[in-house]
């Protein structure tokens, strides 16, 4: 039953939050698909609510060497990105259609996270 509620979570890892496996959908599973009813609610809510985090460090840890940082060093001013945006404001009573410009000057060496 371990096994089988692990491949379930494991699905949950690429699945979005909407779709991921529910305790009574875990329930329901095993249920119907292998006549297996003799495991409780409270026993797979706690065995998931541990196995959620374990399952998802495995993953990570299997994916992290491909996962990599290559250091920036620019100096202050060197490089910036810009962007633009459609915002939509009320002036005057009225909705106006308005672009929006913002600009962010590259710092690397700045100690905020």
């Amino acid at each position: 039953m371990k096994s089988f509620i692990d491949a379930m979570l494991r699905e949950d890892l690429a699945a979005p939050r909407k779709q991921k496996h529910t305790i009574s959908r875990v329930l329901e599973r095993p249920a119907a698909e292998h006549d297996f009813e003799l495991v409780s609610c409270t026993t797979v809510r706690d065995y998931m609510a541990r196995r959620r985090p374990e399952l998802a460090l495995e993953a990570w840890e299997g994916r992290r060497h491909l996962e990599g940082v290559v250091p920036q060093t620019k100096q202050p001013g060197e490089e910036a990105e810009v962007d633009f945006a459609d915002v939509w404001p009320d002036l005057a009573g009225q909705r106006r259609k308005c672009v929006l410009l913002s600009a962010a000057v590259a710092e690397s060496r700045c100690a905020a996270s």
